[in-house]
């Protein structure tokens, strides 16, 4: 999987089956067990779903979940993406 490093969020969105997660920046750090580099507290298309140019996307969207909204320095909050 690219992105390896943010493959403890992986598992962790893996393993839930809300259609909706809301994460604050704090549980994301704890579920990684590092901090997120500046540019996802700064620009909100640090959390875009291409995968094409960001790598860390990789994280959630193979585990079924998309960005849905992001509170620059708060939250994130992720969406199951259903398939049709």
């Amino acid at each position: 999987m690219r992105g390896e490093k943010y493959l403890p969020l992986h598992q962790y969105l893996k393993s839930n089956a809300s259609e909706y997660i809301t994460l604050p920046f704090e549980k994301i750090e704890m579920i990684l067990g590092f901090k997120l580099p500046n540019s996802a507290y700064k620009y909100s298309p640090w959390w875009s779903n291409n995968i094409g140019t960001h790598t860390q996307a990789h994280s959630r969207i193979d585990a079924g979940y998309k960005t849905q909204s992001v509170q620059l320095g708060n939250q994130v909050v992720f969406r199951r993406d259903i398939i049709i």
